[in-house]
């Protein structure tokens, strides 16, 4: 039997929201074992997976890299800058915790610089942001950065959870807010067996 082995392809999008997905690039986050994103190519590879960027938008952005990997490791480390702060901000909404100021005042920063390299666009009634996601090593952290503030801004911050196996972040859009892992088919299954293993040893 073959070991399960972690990559992009098997990792699950369980979030609910991209910004959520973006921060359980890591896994897991109370026992870290696994990082998805050790690399710009992989930073890429998962935005063309979230359809954030094309495939040509992400060949595009491998070669510029492959020419210049200094600027797209500098890339990555911002990259992950912004994850983490996603997760302290989300997991403390969480856990009903008062976030940072400077936690806060840096994502403003974030999101200043993605509503400065974009554009308004007019859909049917309402307007949406635009980027040009081909031409910049920061293209896939701009649409990250919006979905982060549209959960900050708006009711769905109360929805934010996480989880107590792993630490992964989810937005619990079940009818009674009653969703308490990030998935079922691992977490859940994990817990439900610790919990009839105990059970069995209380009995003996």
């Amino acid at each position: 039997m073959s070991e399960y082995k972690r990559t992009l392809e098997t990792l699950e999008l369980v979030g609910g929201a991209l910004c959520l997905d973006f921060v359980n690039t890591v896994n897991s986050r109370h026992n870290p074992e696994h990082e998805y994103l050790s690399d710009y190519s992989e930073l890429v590879k998962w935005g063309e997976k979230l359809r954030v960027l094309t495939s040509e938008q992400g060949s595009r952005l491998q070669r510029q890299a492959s020419r210049e990997p200094q600027t797209a490791e500098k890339t990555l480390k911002k990259a992950l800058e912004l994850r983490e702060l996603l997760y302290r901000l989300f997991s403390g909404l969480a856990d009903k915790s008062k976030p940072d100021k400077e936690d806060l005042a840096r994502l403003v920063q974030f999101q200043s610089e993605a509503i400065s390299a974009g554009e308004l666009v007019k859909v049917d009634d309402h307007f949406i942001p635009r980027w040009d996601l081909a031409g910049s090593y920061d293209a896939v952290l701009w649409p990250i950065t919006y979905s982060a503030a549209q959960i900050l801004q708006s009711k769905d911050a109360s929805q934010v959870k996480e989880c107590p196996s792993c630490g992964w972040l989810f937005l619990d859009t079940s009818k009674n807010q009653s969703r308490r892992w990030c998935s079922m088919n691992t977490c859940g299954v994990r817990d439900k067996m610790k919990r009839y293993h105990r059970k069995l040893r209380s009995k003996s």
